[in-house]
């Protein structure tokens, strides 16, 4: 379907670039929704309009390139009101739609797990929920006794009672799930190895990162597209000095995600709560670095993150070419530079890992006895072995662990 995107902006503001970075990143958006953008638009107004966002005058232009593209699709890049919605469709003669619709959307057509579906599914029903009333010419309001209820505000109520019915029924679903996923955690500390969260702006990479740190066992989903993967996925990794650690390949964010979807994905995205480490992967690339790095903090703010230590990688390092785009990466914030595709930076990014993960775990010595092997192949595999020797008395290794592992091991080392 064409589609005219259009973006609006105050008078009163400085026009900036970042409003412009935004309705490009909606053109992508909208590809990646299977609709075919023609044109994109940028307004600016006195005042936000109550009845049709823009204005009355913005409105009969935009009709008029409606009807010389031959588009069946509008969307904006701000958040529309319900009431701005039908009256910009009665008004234009297409589809009317917003960027949080249309994200919705996306994630609906991405999601492929059960709880990737049932996520994206409660959003689109919590936005659907603010949208019904005065919904269709034919629903007369009000009848003429005072607060009698006419046809179309009873088919409005069961709407929405229906509605509040079907989110209530996904919400039990996935707090079920988030449930399991607890018990899940709550298996993986009983073996603890480090947890590392993978997060970033949607196509920075980060899946095509995990790919390579797994040796490219697993074919991980990873694609040059916003959103190609919603549904996290978590692998083993070694690290350099012989442990492993689980890394998590979270969903990707973007500039003014929609807060139903942060609310939706939120059992989801608090896997990052519990991480040791994160990695906040950016596409160097990309000339909307600073915008997208700001863009992922806020969420992470909105999630609760704190008192996490990140690591700042920058990817696509082998993309760029004009050194003044490189050349954002402040040293403030550290950077790695890596090429997930190539493999470029990626031992140093782990070694870089290690060091963090580090000051969480301690440095401990155990000394398992003789036909202990099952011992000390757990050690190597949920601890950083540093040193291995062999006596009389069984073998003695010095390794890092956090102090619930070590208090464990060392209970099992005593027969315990």
């Amino acid at each position: 379907m064409k589609t005219i995107l259009v973006a609006a902006e105050l008078k009163k503001r400085t026009p900036g670039t970042a409003g412009e970075s935004s309705l490009d990143e909606l053109w992508r958006l909208a590809e990646t929704a299977g609709l075919e953008p023609v044109k994109k638009i940028s307004v600016r107004v006195q005042a936000w309009n109550p009845a049709t966002f823009i204005g009355s005058g913005k409105v009969e232009e935009l009709k008029a390139l409606v009807e010389e593209t031959g588009a069946g699709a509008v969307i904006f890049d701000e958040e529309l009101g319900p009431a701005q919605q039908r009256n910009l469709e009665r008004a234009l003669g297409v589809t009317v739609a917003d960027r949080p619709r249309l994200i919705i959307d996306i994630f609906a057509m991405r999601a492929r797990t059960r709880e990737g579906k049932l996520q994206a599914r409660l959003a689109r029903f919590n936005y659907s929920l603010s949208r019904l009333a005065g919904k269709g010419g034919s629903m007369d309001q009000q009848r003429g006794v005072i607060g009698g209820k006419g046809s179309g505000e009873k088919k409005i109520d069961y709407d929405r009672r229906t509605l509040r019915v079907k989110i209530s029924e996904l919400e039990s679903e996935i707090e079920a799930i988030k449930k399991e996923r607890s018990t899940q955690r709550g298996k993986r500390d009983s073996v603890p190895m480090p947890q590392v969260s993978i997060v970033g702006y949607t196509n920075a990479g980060k899946s095509t990162l995990l790919n390579f740190l797994t040796g490219n066992r697993h074919g991980i989903y990873a694609d040059d597209k916003l959103f190609a993967t919603l549904d996290p996925s978590t692998k083993r990794v070694r690290l350099p000095s012989g442990g492993w650690a689980l890394f998590t390949d979270t969903v990707g964010f973007i500039q003014k995600l929609p807060h139903d979807l942060i609310t939706a994905f939120r059992a989801t995205l608090e896997e990052i709560l519990y991480s040791d480490l994160i990695l906040h992967v950016h596409d160097l690339s990309s000339p909307e670095a600073k915008l997208q790095h700001e863009a992922v903090k806020a969420t992470l703010e909105e999630l609760g993150v704190k008192g996490i230590p990140v690591i700042n990688v920058f990817n696509k390092a082998d993309a760029v070419k004009d050194p003044a785009v490189a050349a954002w990466a402040p040293q403030r914030l550290r950077p790695v530079l890596v090429s997930a595709l190539t493999g470029t930076g990626v031992n140093g990014l782990l070694a870089a890992s290690e060091r963090a993960l580090a000051l969480r775990w301690g440095d401990y010595e155990l000394t398992v006895p003789a036909g202990s092997k099952g011992l000390i192949k757990e050690i190597y595999e949920a601890c950083m072995v540093k040193e291995a020797s062999y006596g009389t008395e069984g073998a003695t290794l010095k390794f890092k662990a956090t102090p619930e592992n070590y208090a464990r091991l060392k209970k099992r080392a005593a027969g315990n």
